[in-house]
């Protein structure tokens, strides 16, 4: 190699090299392979002279460097604190910037590492950097700084800087960054005057709709990302948002996000949504949304203008909750716009047939917290079952409406005309901090009267069955006296026969009457289901009950009438979720035995 290409390659390694995606020991290996890749062919006693002088630089003491840059800036500008650590060997530096006066950090520290050779000597250095906000018009100090290295502590001081009303409109150079420092190369060529790329401002905030809400009240709350710049091409969560003390819905982002254009203290952004929730405090007081955080990445304003990731945080909010006063007797916990409604269905019913009363709430307001009314209209003659629940409710950015409906079976006792006694049911409106009494009812149900029941006919007596022992057997005298034919049959003879007659006869009578009485209970038909048959039943036991006497309903069998029939109602009335074929059989028996 000629000494020219010898101190070409010099001049080449001079250049500094960037390697901050590395680490510092990585970066130390690549230095040295690109100085021994441009030092091979230079002569022996060269080498061995840069060599040395390379050790001799390894071997001195790490130093500190700290800069702020600018130290003049606007209240509405930001400020770039570099802590420099030259030297720091294998150790990783710990940075302590001591005590902020007028300054927050807004983004940082970001991580640097620069290997270089300069004219034959080798220098390693780790930079952090912090992007600082001043909060006021003043002086600002950062400081004293210190950074630990291992069991070393260097010493930075402190650094001021002067913050004025406003922004300082100057040109400052740009953080080199990239082979062309942050300057799009082909602006000129395009005839774009060249200019620094400048760094966008970069907002994540929360907002409710409501700053100020009762206990119960839903409200919406957003998360959005506000910036003057756009290629927005990446986003994750730090810190997710979270919402203790609060019933929370969060809704479904759309497929695709739109930026939308708004002005904030007179400054135009564009705003991205995030995430969207519907909130209903769970207690009242004061409730703190805490901060949520996130990384954002931007592309640069061109291919070469250097990608940017930042952090941002929203602030804590806090919402004022007011109390309710004393609820109502009626009251079940809707708050909001919404109002009850109460009908029957079908207004009339046969006797043994039930009805449907439905209690609806609906309109907008805390629907899903709402509980089953707390008083519901009822008769005297009618049994009540427990409640079932249908829900059509929508939760979107809107906030929450729709319709929660209760339905109740009720069975009436008797026939007629049954009213429905009215009750009163009460919603906290927060608009105007006071409960609405809405009253139900009277409603009316109408239950027709149960078809009469035949007048049981008593069957004749069997021939022969009523017939007097004196008619069959001779005149005792004759047996008395010892007259008489003697070939007549014995008196044991003709006493058997009659009883054997009259055992037959009332086998009769009695199949006659439980034949009758069996008629009570319809024959099962094919493919009825445990419900439809139990409903057979029930009216059949209820028209022969009606057609006893009073002296015959009392003592054990009532009691045995009320055990079936309420056993009937409970297959009839359930929710059919499981096989109740085997009951209804075990008391068709029942309730055989109980009408013989």
């Amino acid at each position: 190699m000629s000494f020219a290409s010898a101190c070409r390659s010099t001049l080449l390694a001079e250049q500094s090299w960037d390697a901050g995606t590395l680490g510092r020991w990585e970066a130390g290996r690549l230095g040295h392979r690109i100085l021994w890749r441009q030092v091979s062919n230079l002569p022996a006693v060269f080498l061995v002279f840069l060599l040395a002088g390379a050790t001799t630089l390894a071997a001195e003491a790490p130093s500190l460097r700290v800069s702020l840059e600018p130290q003049r800036l606007g209240v509405e500008d930001l400020t770039r604190l570099t802590v420099q650590v030259v030297e720091p060997g294998n150790d990783r530096p710990v940075a302590d910037l001591g005590q902020l006066v007028n300054f927050e950090v807004v983004q940082g520290p970001s991580t640097e590492t620069q290997f270089s050779w300069v004219n034959g000597r080798s220098t390693s250095a780790l930079s952090l950097s912090w992007i600082l906000r001043p909060l006021g018009v003043g002086s600002a100090v950062v400081g004293p700084i210190t950074v630990r290295l291992g069991a070393r502590e260097l010493a930075g001081g402190a650094v001021t800087a002067e913050i004025v009303p406003g922004t300082v409109h100057q040109q400052r150079r740009a953080r080199r960054s990239g082979p062309f420092g942050g300057v799009d190369p082909f602006a000129d060529f395009f005839g774009k005057p060249r200019r620094p790329v400048r760094q966008a401002k970069v907002e994540l905030r929360h907002i409710l709709s409501l700053s100020k809400i009762a206990d119960g009240q839903p409200l919406v709350a957003a998360v959005v990302l506000d910036t003057t710049g756009g290629g927005v091409d990446g986003f994750e969560w730090v810190d997710v948002p979270e919402y203790p003390g609060w019933w929370v819905q969060r809704l479904k982002n759309p497929e695709r996000v739109d930026a939308e254009v708004v002005e904030v203290n007179g400054e135009s952004f564009n705003r991205f949504v995030l995430a969207r929730f519907v909130l209903i405090p769970l207690k009242p007081g004061t409730l703190q949304i805490p901060a949520a955080k996130a990384r954002i990445g931007f592309r640069g304003q061109s291919v070469f203008s250097p990608h940017t990731v930042v952090e941002r945080s929203t602030r804590t909010v806090d919402v004022a909750v007011t109390p309710r006063s004393s609820a109502p007797p009626g009251f079940s916990g809707a708050v909001g716009t919404l109002r009850y409604s109460a009908q029957i269905t079908p207004a009339t019913v046969p006797f043994g047939a039930s009805a449907v009363l439905t209690i609806t709430l609906e309109g907008q307001g805390n629907l899903p917290l709402v509980q089953a009314p707390a008083l519901w209209p009822s008769c005297a003659d009618c049994e009540i079952y427990p409640p079932e629940e249908e829900s059509a409710v929508t939760i979107d950015r809107a906030g929450i409406r729709g319709s929660r409906s209760w339905r109740t079976t009720l069975l009436p006792r008797t026939s007629g005309e049954l009213i429905l006694e009215p009750v009163e049911l009460a919603v906290f409106n927060p608009a105007s901090g006071v409960y609405e009494i809405q009253s139900l009812g009277p409603l009316v149900l109408g239950v027709e009267a149960p078809v009469p029941t035949p007048t049981p006919v008593r069957p004749a007596p069997a021939a022969g069955v009523g017939a007097g022992i004196d008619e069959v057997l001779p005149d005792q005298s004759e047996f008395e006296s010892g007259g008489g034919d003697p070939t007549e049959m014995p008196i044991w003879v003709i006493i058997g026969s009659a009883l054997m007659v009259g055992v037959i006869g009332g086998g009769l009578l009695a199949w006659l009457v439980t034949r009758r009485r069996s008629g009570v209970i319809p024959a099962r038909k094919a493919g009825q289901s445990p419900a439809q048959r139990a409903r057979e039943l029930h009216l059949a036991m209820e028209q022969w009950w009606i057609g006893l006497s009073e002296e015959q309903k009392f003592g054990a069998r009532e009691a045995e009438m009320r055990a079936v029939r309420k056993a009937l109602e409970a297959i009839r009335f359930a929710p059919g979720r499981a096989d109740h074929s085997e009951t209804v059989r075990d008391l068709e028996k029942r309730l055989r035995a109980l009408v013989r």
